[in-house]
């Protein structure tokens, strides 16, 4: 471990900065002989729960992160013996064996009422690469699950590596069944092919209740908020929330969206098995949100407060190690625990050459806590995740460009790259206006920096990361997929349209420092690079080119998109906004023989636009005469119906990705779990220095999707 000053503080020093912070403790575990264990009896059976369940997360060859939250059943006046200041004790048992006959821990925390009840605990001194198990007491009532956990292997071990990808969870949008098939999976599976631990891509949480479509009933309510935004009346202008829907404004109103998220059985279950390693995205916060920027029905609201509290939440409820986080080879760490802070809303500040908002209220909020960190399993992975809403730039799809591009189906990409470029575009000589169709205006980023999504000094950490990796395999944790996806409109006889990037909340829409990141890994001869990505709500697969648009590609990475665990997917979304136009209607959705409905959406994106258009109309066969290769450079697979996770299988020759597809999520699938609808198999392997990656697959085992069925 180590400080910002590249100097490794002693263990002691380390602990100490952990337990800091109100809620946190750094315990050490070691052999307890037989004795009588601590009284129970304090208060008598009833008087607590733990209505969000336990988790663990972040695990390290000596240790490993728990968490819980503990609340009184019958109120604070309950006659029990108790700390005067809303605090909670309760103790913790950590056991080598299911029934705790082997115990390396039992010692008395307190829950503060200043952090909801909620505890984080480091146990230090575990053994690498080992199974635990723990659970937590407060008076006579136990936590009802038993929490299972392990530590990472030691730095040198050469062991293959298992995990699961998951993204997008939606409360009101569907259930977690895909969460509860994970968990009977593994529990089925093998020792040797259980579970290390599960990377969550982020959006935990949406922080509006009522998120769903307006023509859609939800599967259950997540109900009114403590605080909340004016409930929302539909206008006819966004289709996408509920009536009467509201926004989190408070940290009473984050804490009530985890806590209630967190009451789901499957996803307790989920993180009572396996130790958690997560990132958040943008719904941890605001939807499409930037450094301390809400983004609804404006371009940007200053919301230093909500950040603030954002941030807080996340922080009592997904546990992570950040304070002094391990990290790979001499590398400072910059991740650090949640601190308060004191600021207020307010008026953002100019942006400085980084496209960081230089007002005295942003930046309290963003420092507040630092997330990205790396994770060492091994010598045969590494794993960095990043954050990449906190420093990012304001999107160049504002208010002002969608007007200017009305009528254009999707964001033009040559006019993406050259707001993106700011005032390095065209060499440094960037267009005084920019224009579309016969309309023109000044060019808003003229004067501008080049646009990001790490920020500065995340991006040099970032890069020197991945240079001083030594292990087989890099895993990036990127929130946003960083695959092109794209439709080749300009291919359209006589139709005037421009090609269009699908969505440009993620990489797309800052194309300039993903060129510049990924020339990097080439640069510098990185090899076995794959990045893992969520938000879009489908599956895919796909290379990563150095430039997209270079007339030679090379190809220095592989990614693997996750579908949502159970927020609205991609298909849906996409049939939803084409049935205004039947040219774009079709390109998403065909009907075969029988009259069902297929996804012609996902032949669209890898094959490109004339070959979604002429399948709709003569079939596959004919379609196959118009496909583009370059439609969505390095984009090879895509399945946006559905939900799921993604597993990953990690050894000294391939990475194996497996995406599980669960389908429909509308109805609780109960303890069973839901069937799976199919799973895609890919495997990516080992490349060298200059090499390109490769990705052979899928192989399915179930109904493949369209057009891969046929």
């Amino acid at each position: 471990m180590l400080r910002r000053d590249g100097a490794r503080p002693s263990r002691r020093d380390f602990l100490k900065l952990f337990g800091a912070a109100a809620g946190c403790y750094a315990l050490t575990a070691s052999p307890i002989p037989f004795l009588a264990r601590l009284n129970r009896a304090d208060a008598a059976p009833g008087q607590f729960h733990f209505p969000q369940g336990l988790a663990s997360a972040d695990p390290q060859p000596d240790a490993v992160l728990l968490w819980t939250r503990v609340a009184r059943i019958a109120g604070d006046d309950a006659p029990v013996a108790q700390p005067l200041n809303g605090a909670i004790d309760l103790y913790v048992q950590v056991a080598r064996d299911e029934a705790f006959e082997s115990l390396v821990l039992e010692r008395t925390v307190r829950a503060p009422a200043e952090t909801d009840h909620t505890v984080r605990l480091l146990v230090d001194g575990l053994q690498p690469d080992t199974i635990y198990y723990y659970r937590f007491y407060a008076g006579g009532d136990t936590s009802p699950l038993i929490g299972r956990t392990r530590t990472a292997p030691s730095p040198d071990a050469d062991r293959p590596v298992r995990f699961a990808a998951v993204a997008c969870q939606n409360y009101e949008q569907g259930f977690y069944g895909a969460w509860r098939r994970l968990v009977n999976d593994d529990i089925a599976a093998p020792p040797e092919r259980q579970l290390d631990f599960v990377l969550h891509l982020g959006d935990f949480i949406y922080e509006v209740a009522g998120d769903v479509p307006q023509e859609e009933t939800p599967a259950r309510l997540v109900g009114h908020m403590p605080d909340g935004s004016a409930p929302w009346e539909p206008d006819g202008t966004h289709p996408w929330w509920q009536r009467g829907a509201q926004a989190a404004v408070t940290l009473d109103d984050y804490r009530y969206l985890y806590k209630t998220y967190l009451s789901d059985p499957d996803l307790q279950a989920a993180r009572a098995r396996f130790p958690i390693i997560a990132i958040w995205d943008d719904h941890e916060f605001s939807n499409n949100g930037w450094q301390s920027a809400a983004t609804y029905f404006e371009d940007a609201t200053p919301a230093q407060r909500r950040k603030l509290a954002a941030n807080a939440a996340w922080f009592e409820f997904v546990p992570a190690i950040l304070t002094d986080a391990s990290t790979i080879g001499d590398i400072p760490s910059s991740a650090r625990d949640f601190a308060q802070a004191e600021l207020e809303d307010g008026p953002f500040g100019d942006p400085d050459d980084g496209f960081l908002l230089q007002d005295a209220n942003n930046l309290a909020a963003l420092r507040s806590i630092t997330i990205y960190r790396a994770v060492k399993w091994g010598a045969m992975l590494d794993l960095i995740l990043t954050d990449l809403r906190s420093y990012r730039s304001p999107p160049v799809m504002t208010r002002e460009i969608e007007d200017l591009t009305k009528g254009a189906p999707l964001p033009p990409v040559d006019l993406v790259k050259t707001l993106d470029s700011g005032r390095l575009a065209n060499d440094g000589n960037p267009p005084e206006t920019i224009s579309h169709g016969d309309r023109e205006i000044p060019n808003p980023r003229r004067n501008m920096p080049p646009g990001t999504q790490m920020g500065v000094d995340q991006k040099h950490w970032f890069k020197q990361v991945l240079k001083a990796s030594t292990a087989r395999w890099r895993f990036w944790a990127s929130s946003v997929p960083a695959l092109s996806m794209r439709l080749d409109l300009s291919s359209v006889p006589m139709a005037g349209y421009r090609d269009g990037y699908v969505g440009a909340d993620g990489w797309q829409g800052y194309p300039g420092e993903l060129r510049e990141l990924m020339a990097y890994v080439r640069a510098n001869g990185i090899p076995n690079l794959v990045t893992l990505s969520g938000d879009y709500h489908a599956f895919a697969a796909g290379r990563l080119p150095v430039d997209p648009d270079a007339e030679k590609l090379a190809f220095p990475a592989a990614e693997f998109m996750t579908a949502a665990i159970s927020s609205g997917d991609m298909f849906s979304s996409v049939e939803r906004t084409a049935r205004g136009s039947d040219t774009f209607y079709r390109v998403a959705v065909m009907k075969d023989a029988d009259g069902k409905e297929l996804a012609n959406w996902n032949n669209t994106l890898v094959n490109g636009f004339r070959a979604g258009l002429v399948t709709s109309y003569a079939g596959k066969g004919w379609g196959d005469w118009f496909v583009n290769e370059r439609a969505s450079p390095g984009l090879s697979y895509v399945d946006s119906r559905g939900h799921g996770f993604s597993l990953v299988t990690v050894t000294e020759s391939a990475v194996v990705v497996e995406q599980v597809n669960v389908g429909g999520v509308s109805h609780d699938a109960g303890p069973a779990g839901p069937d799976i609808l199919r799973k895609a198999r890919f495997v990516v392997k080992s490349w060298g220095p200059g090499e390109d990656a490769a990705i052979e697959g899928p192989l399915f085992t179930g109904e493949p999707p369209y057009p891969y069925s046929e």
